[in-house]
């Protein structure tokens, strides 16, 4: 569905004021926009801003987080490798990162000579 320009514009606006999602629907809703588009907006932003949200890792699981030389200060300090302490098996969080890769390649080196 196409949305009304508008209609995107306005939500952003609220958005950006720190309105819930469910006050941007309700506001927009009161404003008049059509009641298909707004759901749809609000469903699809949602739907990515839950795509945006960090992995969630327990006690079960070592956090290595990676000190890239080209990060700047202010990026956001999530881990770049997960490793799982019962089957040792790795989860990259930064694949796209060459030292990910070189660190998890480590870790499994280590992990083998650990077990043999």
């Amino acid at each position: 569905m196409d949305f009304d320009p508008e209609l995107v514009r306005r939500a952003q606006m609220l958005l950006t004021l720190d309105h819930s999602l469910s006050q941007v629907k309700e506001i927009l809703l009161r404003e008049g926009y059509s009641d298909g588009q707004v759901e749809e907006l609000i469903d699809a932003t949602e739907e990515v801003l839950n795509y945006f949200v960090p992995p969630v890792y327990n006690d079960e699981k070592i956090a290595i987080d990676i000190r890239h030389s080209n990060r700047g200060i202010d990026i956001d300090e999530t881990p770049d490798i997960l490793v799982d302490r019962i089957s040792g098996k790795i989860e990259l969080l930064t694949p796209h990162l060459q030292e990910t890769w070189r660190v998890a390649n480590e870790i499994r080196k280590s992990i083998k000579y650990q077990y043999r």
